[in-house]
């Protein structure tokens, strides 16, 4: 017992230390699928439809009849018991075929679209994980703000006391102090509502720790002509195939309809007692399709059939501009991050520096500084929203051609 309580303790901080370990973008797509509540109800669906297909597979989809009948002959020489109990079992094979067809498909459309919601969820988190990679960002580059400016006020403070400066410089820098203090506080604020949506992409409480981690460019795709990512999505996309599926569902329940017009033998056995003689008979009865044959469950298929049609064909044409649209939202965000590739960014931070060291000798006025500065800082937020932006793009490339990973 002593032993395991000197063990425990580490035990208890290794386990914690595990649970606050940084989250790369891949973990939190494979945690996602595993826990994300977003996909309860396609798992039951899934299950709902396997469990209309076993119903499906059954012989016999309704269960045997048993009646009985029991009395008294009055006779002139006295009174005889007579009874008699049936059991008639209808048989329906015609419809068995078309009846599995259909569940089958509609198991098959209820896993392709868990998929899709798979594929959606996927790209939501790789959008809120970039999210939550921008904002840590931001807020890194709110903090380096603030400790610019907090500089700026020393050195203004010591060339006011020099004799240097007027006050209005000094009043100028501290109120580029607050505001940077402000941007500081509302860009952690965004960080939270970040780290928040992406902790209920995961399935995680709120108690638990959440920290991200990896660059905020994502892993290149492997980009093809436009026709060639616009057939892989219409080979691979999972709500395409459940639209397909539909169709083939929607065709078995056609034939099963006009399949139920047909008569439905009935096999039953009597036994009875008449006279005091036990009988037994078979019997052999069929409905009769006179006055019902089924009219408005053939015309509800066939018009499901025809829907099932046209949601598939504007399903396909859906994708077709849904993958254009994203391949030109990629190509733009690519295009925009090489804006800020090379020296722009070094070189504006040289001039940052440059421009420092010149007011502390006197050669630059404050707000020449402060214009400077602000524009440092606008391109590298600029820099951190496209790189956000292509992380965007791309994930709702992937989603478009069906990818996962």
């Amino acid at each position: 017992m002593p032993v395991l309580q000197h063990i425990l303790p580490f035990l208890l901080l290794s386990t914690a230390a595990a649970a606050q370990k940084p989250l790369t973008r891949e973990d939190a797509l494979t945690l996602a699928l595993e826990r994300s509540p977003r996909l309860i109800p396609s798992r039951a669906d899934v299950a709902a439809a396997r469990a209309r297909l076993d119903g499906a597979r059954l012989l016999f989809q309704e269960n045997p009849q048993l009646t009985g009948a029991a009395g008294t002959r009055f006779l002139p020489d006295g009174n005889i018991f007579e009874g008699e109990v049936s059991a008639s079992q209808p048989v329906d094979l015609l419809t068995r075929g078309p009846r599995i067809d259909s569940a089958r498909a509609q198991l098959d459309a209820a896993q392709a679209r868990f998929e899709m919601r798979q594929v959606e969820l996927a790209a939501e988190v790789r959008e809120a994980f970039g999210q939550a990679l921008a904002a840590e960002q931001r807020v890194q580059l709110a903090e380096e703000s603030f400790v610019l400016a907090q500089q700026s006020v020393r050195t203004v403070e010591e060339r006011l006391a020099a004799g240097a400066t007027s006050r209005l410089e000094l009043n100028t820098a501290r109120v580029e102090l607050g505001r940077a203090a402000r941007e500081r506080t509302v860009q952690k604020q965004q960080h939270s509502a970040a780290l928040a949506g992406l902790r209920l992409l995961l399935g995680l409480p709120p108690s638990e720790a959440l920290e991200v981690k990896g660059p905020l460019a994502p892993p290149a795709l492997e980009l093809l002509s436009p026709d060639a990512m616009v057939e892989r999505a219409l080979a691979r996309r999972p709500d395409l195939r459940a639209a397909r599926q539909d169709v083939a569902a929607a065709s078995a329940e056609r034939t099963l309809a006009g399949r139920q017009v047909a008569p439905v033998p009935s096999l039953g056995a009597i036994l009875a007692r008449d006279e005091g003689d036990l009988v037994v008979m078979g019997t052999l009865g069929f409905t009769l399709p006179v006055f019902n044959q089924n009219q408005a469950a053939q015309g509800q298929a066939a018009a499901q059939a025809e829907q099932a049609r046209a949601a598939l064909a504007n399903l396909e044409s859906a994708a077709r501009t849904e993958v254009q649209l994203a391949i030109s939202r990629s190509q733009a965000a690519s295009e925009a991050a090489l804006l800020y590739a090379g020296d722009v960014l070094q070189a504006l931070e040289q001039n940052l520096e440059l421009a420092t060291d010149a007011y502390r000798a006197g050669k630059v006025s404050f707000p020449e500084l402060l214009i400077l500065r602000r524009e440092t800082l606008e391109a590298r937020r600029g820099y951190i929203d496209s790189l956000a932006e292509l992380n965007t793009a791309q994930a709702q490339l992937k989603r478009a051609i069906g990818s996962i990973r």
